[in-house]
């Protein structure tokens, strides 16, 4: 499914509190283990798995964020 974020969709569920979004993503269960995990899943963290993932062939890493 294709979804499609117009600047007036954004502006409309700007004003209704953000509550009209429909979950963009899954939520898969935890592997058993992991090579790395990530605390923060903002710009930092996100950077930081691609670092481990790129330079250090580190591919499984969890980022973990508490929303």
């Amino acid at each position: 499914m294709t979804r499609i974020y117009s600047a007036l969709s954004l502006f409309k569920e700007g004003l209704a509190g953000q509550t009209g979004w429909k979950q963009a993503w899954r939520s898969p269960e935890p592997k058993p283990s992991y090579d790395a995990i990530v605390i923060g899943g903002g710009g930092h963290g996100l950077a930081t798995a691609y670092y481990l993932a790129k330079n250090h062939g580190i591919t499984r890493v969890a980022v973990l964020e508490k929303g």
